[in-house]
């Protein structure tokens, strides 16, 4: 099966991190329905509960960036952005 995956990690502000809980669980039911995504896993770290990452599955790096495309400019990157306290760290990988 070919395909990428997409590995963000957020570090929101404390008294934020609550409002992005609830923007992840909108993520984990509507980011499926997106064209070229075949799945999302959304994880909060153990030991910082202002800490999630994501591990997303896509068709190509070129449908996560289309995704992306159409976030930014609807608006909705903004509610994630007011609830960071540092840029987030994304990556594509590739399965060993």
């Amino acid at each position: 099966m070919t395909g990428t995956t997409f590995i963000i990690t957020f570090s929101t502000r404390p008294e934020a991190a609550s409002d992005l809980r609830a923007i992840l669980n909108g993520v984990k039911r509507d980011l499926p329905s997106v064209a070229g995504c075949r799945g999302v896993h959304i994880f909060c770290a153990s030991d910082d509960q202002a800490v999630f990452t994501l591990v997303e599955q896509w068709d190509s790096e070129q449908a996560h960036k289309a995704h992306i495309g159409t976030l930014t400019a609807s608006g909705g990157w903004d509610a994630v952005a007011a609830c960071l306290r540092e840029p987030p760290s994304g990556r594509y990988a590739s399965e060993l």
